[in-house]
């Protein structure tokens, strides 16, 4: 059932007070953001009907640049204030969109005029045209004469209604203005204004408009992202304008600036992320390219800034979630993948995480990402070598991780995090063949996230094909040549060149693993390996003891048990791992 558009529309035992904008429930009113309002309205004046994801989007968001994270926010906020029945009133179609399934009533303008709107108990209501009516008077007219003592009640009497209802219409009036407020910018909202080219050449100017076009299609990606359209960021071009002030006109909580140079064939681009409720600087970075290139150089530009602000506006949204009490659906995610970057996490934080993405699926099981990042905190416990910690095995986890990565691919196919997760399972699970197509159109969602060539290299790797998974993880470092698991891109690179016999260069990114994270038990001994294949006697055993100091169960049956090759090329490629394992003194 399409329901004609009206002013004021009724489902189950909620009004929805479109020219108001409030959504009331017995009475009480209930507080939306303004962009979940609008997506409610959408929905219920097309209530009965599927509505896909891109109709939604162009109709809420006409002038900004957004993902489909944005509009699974606001429908999880919806469904919050909803209530128990929000799961059934906005109902998830897989792979298409939404459907409105509660019967929606348009209320007549005439209706809505008698009804007025709603009033909290306790306050009065404001007289209605046809209550007036009914006594057969109207304000200002005499009905007859009367006593002076009459009139004289009458008079206090008009007075005190007079009084009641100028209260009734101030209540009503702060209610009908209460949207006029400016609300809250939402999470991870920014501008990106123009680039700054100095010289007045008429080229560098180009290139300044690309680049800035560039970043902010490619910020746009990032998970739950807010980006102001370029054609409005360009009213701010050649003005000098305080951050603070733009956050208020735009409503964004976060403004890039920036500025480019040439010298010579070398570009030079300056950037920095200011807080634009309080002007403080987040972040700067300084970008070196080569104009020969202009493709490589647009790549490498906005790849490492989007990927370098991803991460900086992760790590400051999680701290605002947490200095808020009573966090929502979306807050407990963003503190969840905060727990969930590999230089932060241990047994304790990832059980943390676990919990607090627990919660979310019980608030909104139709949560793609929550199904998701749930099944990776198993993948990393299956990674890390953490099972006996949890009584669990690697067979047990990986189950758990398959069941939960499926769930989440069958809620949200669209989500490139998603996607990612499901090839990330595959991979550890030996079935890297799928994990490859899988990471390659995470890839084709997200060609900066840097964690998506990260496992690509990994399955590549379990593939028997080392040159191209160190092409892969080269792409990962990079996009981010700052990311938190720096650490694993090292180790696997280390992994492909002793696969290919290069021991020499398996030591050396095996030591850098070591050194960007001690604690990463697996790391030691790719260095005790390739140490003792080099005949470095000395550091293969210290960087054993290292290792077996973390891992102490372990022996080379424990690795062979695994079965991390897909493939028997693989399998033969490993036996230099296993060899060097044994000379450096790890038992059989």
């Amino acid at each position: 059932m399409q329901v004609q558009a009206a002013n004021r529309l009724r489902f189950e035992e909620f009004d929805l007070d479109v020219g108001c904008r409030t959504l009331r429930r017995a009475g009480r009113r209930l507080d939306l953001r303004p962009r979940s309002f609008d997506v409610l309205v959408y929905l219920a004046e097309a209530a009965g009907r599927p509505v896909g994801k891109d109709e939604i989007l162009a109709a809420v968001w006409p002038d900004v640049v957004v993902g489909e994270e944005s509009l699974t926010r606001c429908v999880s906020d919806i469904r919050q204030v909803l209530g128990e029945h929000g799961q059934d009133i906005i109902k998830t179609l897989p792979r298409r969109g939404y459907l409105f399934a509660a019967p929606v009533e348009p209320v007549p303008a005439s209706r809505a005029a008698d009804a007025g709107p709603a009033t909290p108990a306790g306050e009065a209501a404001v007289p209605s045209s046809s209550a007036r009516a009914a006594t057969g008077t109207v304000a200002g007219e005499a009905a007859a004469p009367v006593r002076r003592g009459a009139a004289a009640a009458a008079l206090w009497s008009g007075l005190a209604a007079a009084t009641i209802a100028a209260a009734g219409l101030a209540w009503w009036w702060q209610q009908r203005s209460a949207p006029v407020v400016p609300p809250a910018p939402p999470r991870l909202s920014i501008v990106v204004l123009p680039l700054a080219s100095d010289g007045g050449d008429p080229a560098q100017d180009r290139l300044a408009a690309v680049l800035t076009d560039e970043i902010t299609v490619d910020l746009s990606r990032i998970p739950e992202s807010f980006v102001i359209a370029g054609a409005t960021a360009e009213t701010y071009r050649g003005r000098s304008v305080d951050a603070r002030r733009v956050g208020s006109e735009l409503g964004v909580r976060y403004v890039l600036d920036g500025g480019l140079v040439r010298l010579g064939d070398t570009v030079r681009l300056t950037l920095q992320l200011v807080d634009g409720e309080s002007g403080r600087a987040l972040w700067a970075d300084r970008i070196d390219g080569e104009l020969p290139d202009l493709p490589a150089l647009y790549r490498r530009v906005t790849g490492t800034v989007a990927r370098s602000l991803d991460l900086t506006l992760q790590e400051v949204e999680t701290t605002r979630a947490r200095a808020r009490p009573g966090a929502d659906s979306q807050e407990l995610l963003q503190q969840a993948r905060w727990l969930l970057q590999f230089n932060r996490t241990t047994p304790d934080s990832l059980q943390q995480a676990r919990r607090l993405l627990e919660q979310v699926i019980a608030r909104d099981p139709g949560s793609g990402l929550a199904f998701a990042l749930l099944a990776q905190t198993y993948n990393y416990d299956v990674s890390q070598r953490w099972l006996g910690l949890r009584g669990a095995t690697r067979e047990q986890w990986l189950q758990q991780a398959d069941r939960l990565s499926a769930q989440a691919f069958q809620l949200d196919p669209a989500d490139a995090r998603v996607v990612g997760v499901r090839g990330t399972t595959l991979a550890l699970a030996g079935r890297s063949e799928q994990a490859v197509e899988l990471l390659g159109r995470q890839i084709g969602l997200n060609r900066n996230d840097a964690s998506a060539w990260f496992w690509l290299g990994y399955a590549r790797c379990t593939l028997g094909r080392p040159d191209e998974a160190i092409a892969a993880l080269e792409q990962a470092r990079r996009l981010s040549p700052r990311d938190p698991n720096l650490n694993g891109i090292f180790v696997v690179t280390a992994t492909a060149h002793l696969h290919l016999g290069r021991d020499r260069e398996a030591l050396e990114w095996a030591q850098r693993s070591v050194l960007e994270r001690p604690q990463h038990a697996v790391a030691h001994s790719w260095v005790a390996a390739a140490a003792a294949n080099l005949g470095e006697t000395e550091t293969a055993r210290a960087a054993l003891a290292e290792f077996r100091r973390r891992l102490p169960s372990y022996t080379i049956s424990s690795f062979r048990d695994e079965r991390l090759c897909a493939n028997d090329l693989c399998r033969a490629q490993r036996e230099r791992y296993y060899a060097g394992l044994a000379k450096a003194g790890l038992p059989e």
